[in-house]
């Protein structure tokens, strides 16, 4: 695995959560936004699975945030720990 996927599944899965916590959304609800099943969600808050570039557009659009936004808080959380 390269370092650049475990620091996403590392720290993605805060982020997911805390925006979909903003967003007032529950993981089916998110699911059904994006079009994938609430397990997937599910995997990627748990750091069990990854989302790939489109899939990260899908869900920022569902959490009505840019894509920058949820890459922008992942590198910060990632600083914050590794520095």
């Amino acid at each position: 695995m390269e370092n650049e996927e475990k620091i996403a599944r590392h720290f993605m899965p805060g982020i997911l959560k805390r925006y979909r916590a903003l967003a007032g959304m529950s993981q089916q609800k998110l699911a059904d936004s994006v079009g994938v099943s609430k397990g997937f969600i599910s995997a990627l808050e748990g750091g069990r699975s990854v989302p790939n570039l489109d899939m990260l557009v899908l869900l920022a659009a569902a959490l009505n945030v840019r894509p920058g936004v949820l890459l922008d808080s992942m590198v910060e959380e990632a600083e914050k720990k590794l520095l």
